[in-house]
């Protein structure tokens, strides 16, 4: 082809420049160029040739692409030889001087080693991790691929070249995605502002700080965070009336499903009793304030303000009941709040009251209070020991728990804890650097150092630690079931029944089996300081205690299961509510006719749906559903099943007043 004779002709030309200076080349030659324009074409002006003129061009184009500066990369690898195969081209082995990695390839894929690939192409070599890490080596390097690129580099590095990375980035922000260096940059700042100011990494995962920061990179150029007077007063009055604003949807339910003010006591790290105050329903509990009784005596009189005044902001007619602790002056307050709304029950925490049932336990058997005692000294022993907890660490990936008088069920959490790192005690006792422990220890160490090995290596205590969990283990599950947010009114009457019979089933064969009777009796004694007539309402206008299904399975315990209507406590209990309910006593009559309406399947509740729909559908939702035959009771079954039956969301709040109230804050002057 014409045009392509001209090019050969000017190759074999300029080979006999290359057979000449061989040996002068090799030291600039070690890396021929690896981007499409390898070789340098020659312009000739003119049909003829002129020798001279084109030698020129050549030599002159030969020397700039041999200048080492013109490929400022090979000062950062170590050349390892020529590469081996048939067709090796202009492929190299070399090392990079930063990664130690080594490599098989040409001057382009150098540069992809330390800069990446272009856009829109793909890396056929990875990047060099060490220069991904230390920015300031890296930084470095590109500054002096940029002063050459500026004097002059090989035109065959079209592609290899800083300036048309840069002019192709600004094209698009695909490869502004991946920009890991200057991620890596920002992520550090991020962690590093957060051990600064010792805020746990946790809230990384938090909604309200991704949005922080998905603001901060949608705001203007330059932003800068707010000042500290502006942020502790007028942008936390904005964000205190956007915080309200976001509540009033759950406000609004208060008048269709009904309101519980709940209560709590907590002290701070001053040691100042506060009290707090939440109205709760099925739609999330609301924090409304809490108050400072330091020089105010907890008389049940002073807590009955509190909670009136709470009843008052909610609205007398929204609230069915106040929760509060089952302590004596607790009852008062309620009995006082009765008196003023005589619609308004009081109700006792359900979970305070089950976990004393572990107190009333130790106090009835010796066993009990005995094998308590045994393991709470084992727990003690190992982490006011250093040492012996080093070597119990070792071979436990497990922690002892206390006792912790803040904790529910902490007696039946310990032992259970015991139970799981058993095999890593015993192994612990019977090791050299233990029985070196015992030794070297002073007098006191050594005699409790003794009884504790002596109780782990007990076959006894163990076995009292299982009969103790057998027999408390459905209570701590019922204290779970109920220490948590949630519509299960309905549920804690038939789960108080449940309890006692898969106590009475673990006990059978157990040398304690006798024990059951007197179990049985504290128990029902528990429970009927905190049953009240809003618990067995709520069991009998739950749907599903009345299905067919349900009934005719047999309960924990060997009992046959009865419909609520059929259990003479509960319908006692049914009508002390409606009585207390109603406004009047013709009220009263409507609510018990439509009652029996309800438990004797009559109209809209007597349909095929309604008797499937009422095992496999929430119980409010139920109601909603199938309800409208019986408006009165259906308002009335899903305000009751809506409330609350502890104080559990109160003393969360605990935990987040802890990120308000500390040692170190409290210790600041504003």
């Amino acid at each position: 082809m014409v045009f392509g004779k001209r090019k050969r002709d000017d190759l074999a030309y300029a080979q006999a420049f290359e057979d000449d200076d061989d040996m002068l080349m090799h030291d600039y030659e070690e890396f021929p160029n690896s981007d499409d324009e390898d070789i340098e074409e020659i312009e000739v002006v003119g049909s003829g040739h002129s020798g001279s003129a084109e030698t020129n061009n050549f030599v002159q184009s030969r020397e700039k692409r041999l200048d080492p500066n013109s490929k400022p990369l090979l000062d950062e690898v170590i050349m390892k030889g020529i590469a081996s195969g048939k067709n090796p081209g202009g492929a190299k082995h070399w090392e990079c001087k930063h990664c130690k990695a080594t490599f098989v390839s040409t001057y382009t894929r150098i540069h992809t080693h330390f800069f990446g690939a272009p856009a829109g192409k793909k890396a056929e070599i990875k990047r060099c991790p060490a220069l991904l890490k230390d920015r300031t080596s890296f930084e470095k390097i590109r500054k002096k691929v940029e002063c050459a690129e500026k004097e002059g580099v090989s035109s065959a590095l079209k592609n290899s070249k800083l300036t048309h990375r840069q002019a192709i980035r600004g094209k698009g922000s695909l490869e502004e995605s991946f920009a890991l260096m200057d991620r890596h940059a920002v992520d550090s700042t991020i962690v590093s502002a957060l051990c600064a100011n010792g805020i746990p990494f946790n809230v990384l995962r938090n909604p309200q700080f991704c949005r922080m920061v998905t603001a901060i990179n949608r705001g203007p150029k330059g932003y800068k965070a707010p000042s500290f007077e502006k942020a502790r007063t007028s942008l936390l009055d904005e964000v205190k009336t956007s915080v309200e604003k976001e509540l009033i949807p759950v406000k609004d339910t208060w008048y269709t499903d009904g309101v519980s003010i709940v209560s709590d006591g907590w002290s701070n790290v001053r040691k100042n009793p506060l009290i707090n105050i939440l109205a709760v329903n099925s739609r999330g509990a609301m924090f409304l304030y809490a108050e400072d009784y330091s020089g105010v005596e907890k008389s049940g009189v002073n807590i009955a303000k509190l909670l009136l005044k709470a009843i008052d902001e909610v609205g007398p007619s929204n609230v069915i009941q106040v929760v509060t602790d089952n302590a004596a002056n607790c009852k008062l307050a309620g009995k006082e709040v009765e008196k003023v709304h005589p619609h308004i029950f009081w109700s006792p925490c359900v979970v305070h009251t089950l976990n004393l049932i572990f107190k009333d336990l130790a106090q009835a058997f010796d066993w009990f209070q005995a094998t308590y005692s045994q393991g709470k000294k084992i727990v003690k022993y190992f982490i006011n020991h250093s040492h012996a907890l080093t070597i119990f660490r070792a071979h436990s990936k497990l922690e002892l728990l206390k006792v912790a008088k803040t904790r529910f069920a902490s007696h039946y959490i310990m032992l259970k804890r015991l139970v799981d790192v058993r095999e890593a005690l015993a192994t612990t006792v019977v090791l050299n650097s233990w029985k070196d422990l015992m030794k070297n220890g002073d007098e006191n160490s050594r005699t409790i150092g003794a009884i504790v090995t002596g109780y782990i290596g007990s076959d006894d205590f163990w076995d009292e630690v299982h009969n103790i969990l057998i027999i408390t283990k459905p209570i701590y599950k019922l204290i779970r079931f109920c220490d948590k947010d949630g519509p299960i009114m309905g549920e804690i009457y038939e789960g108080m029944d449940n309890m006692l019979g898969e106590i009475k089933d673990a006990l059978k064969g157990n040398k304690y089996e006798d024990a059951f009777e007197k179990i049985e009796v504290l128990v029902l004694g528990r429970w009927e300081k905190m049953n009240v007539p809003m618990h067995c309402l709520g069991f009998a206008l739950s749907p599903r205690f009345y299905d067919s299904t349900y009934i005719s399975t047999i309960a924990p315990g060997g009992t046959t299961r009865k419909r609520p209507n059929e259990d003479k406590e509960v319908v006692s209990g049914v009508l002390k509510a409606f009585e207390k309910i109603a406004s009047d006593p013709e009220e009263a009559r409507m609510l018990r006719k439509q009652f029996v309406d309800f438990h004797m399947r009559k109209g809209l509740f007597s349909t095929s749906a309604a008797f499937i729909d009422a095992s496999t559908m929430d119980a409010i939702e139920w109601w909603a559903t199938y309800g409208s035959e019986t408006p009165e009771l259906a308002e009335v079954a899903r305000k009751i099943l809506a409330q609350p039956i502890t104080t559990s969301s109160a003393e969360r709040n605990w935990s987040t007043y802890s990120y308000i109230h500390n040692v170190k804050r409290n210790m600041y002057f504003f």
